[in-house]
């Protein structure tokens, strides 16, 4: 390992130790990407999926979706992390679901294996 390297791995670990002994003031970064009815509605029709089968990869209930798109409420804890996950893999979400993915002419579609 480079000398460089391996001052840039002791920088972090020393930074992420100060975080965890409640020193924020680190220089470590937080990313957080903001679920709202616009990240929700596009990552789902990215992942070509309906309201319903969006329900049934979610858990969540149909209801839940429509009120999540609509902006009345937003996911919270797992399903906020779900929908994270599947903005970014959708294939394995799906799969999880037990759904399959298929191309159409309109482009993709997802459907009940």
């Amino acid at each position: 390992m480079k000398e460089h390297d391996f001052d840039g791995l002791m920088t972090g670990l020393k930074e992420a130790l100060s975080y965890t002994k409640g020193k924020r003031n680190t220089g470590a970064r937080l990313h957080k990407i903001a679920v709202d009815r616009t990240f929700v509605a596009a990552n789902r029709l990215k992942a070509g999926l309906s309201q319903a089968q969006f329900a049934n990869v979610t858990g969540a209930s149909l209801g839940t979706v429509r009120r999540w798109e609509s902006g009345e409420r937003s996911p919270s804890g797992a399903a906020q992390m779900l929908v994270r996950t599947l903005a970014r893999a959708q294939e394995p979400v799906i799969a999880e679901a037990g759904m399959t993915s298929v191309k159409t002419e309109k482009g993709r579609r997802a459907k009940a294996a």
